[in-house]
């Protein structure tokens, strides 16, 4: 536990600067435009025609899921890639949200092959986020447990299967939004 308190400690911290930077945003004299509510330039001028915008304040709710993987592997199979797309889509979606991606090991007898594996699953993940959904990296936070926070069920053979995992986490937010409608359409 006490190699996971500095990254369990930076993840809290980011979580409280995010809160606060859109409470911040949040704040004002009460208003929410951002843009002047005058649609029409003055006769003869070249001004552009600034539309009326409001900026929405949404809350987003916490979003997770779990991506098994075989024995020694960190390759993401198609089944995987259909668990992430929901979260990746919201984090495409709305820019203020982000996602923590926690990757687990195997029972190999060195904690540093668990480690090792689960970073480069928890990676992996990352990789498809960013690559196929344009996702800033800066977004997501990846967490290597190792075999630290094995799963158990009483099921010798069903908990070994189960402990080769990454949780994927998306927590509940407030964000900015332009559209009042939460679809997952991008």
């Amino acid at each position: 536990m006490n190699t996971l308190a500095p990254i369990i400690t930076s993840i809290f911290s980011r979580i409280t600067l995010t809160a606060f930077v859109v409470l911040a945003l949040g704040c004002g004299n009460g208003s929410d435009n951002v843009t002047s509510t005058s649609s029409t330039p003055a006769s003869g001028s070249n001004e552009n025609v600034v539309p009326n915008a409001q900026i929405l304040l949404t809350e987003l709710p916490e979003l997770r899921t779990t991506v098994y993987f075989d024995a020694e592997s960190y390759d993401l199979t198609a089944e995987g890639q259909l668990l992430l797309d929901p979260i990746a889509v919201r984090l495409r979606q709305h820019p203020d949200s982000y996602v923590i991606v926690v990757g687990h090991g195997d029972d190999f007898p060195n904690e540093e092959d668990n480690v090792g594996l689960s970073y480069e699953r928890a990676f992996t993940i990352a990789i498809y986020i960013s690559s196929v959904f344009g996702v800033e990296e800066e977004r997501i936070q990846i967490v290597s447990a190792g075999s630290t926070e094995p799963l158990s069920s009483g099921n010798r053979a069903v908990d070994k299967q189960r402990n080769k995992r990454v949780e994927v986490l998306s927590p509940k937010s407030i964000v900015r939004t332009l559209s009042p409608v939460n679809d997952a359409k991008f």
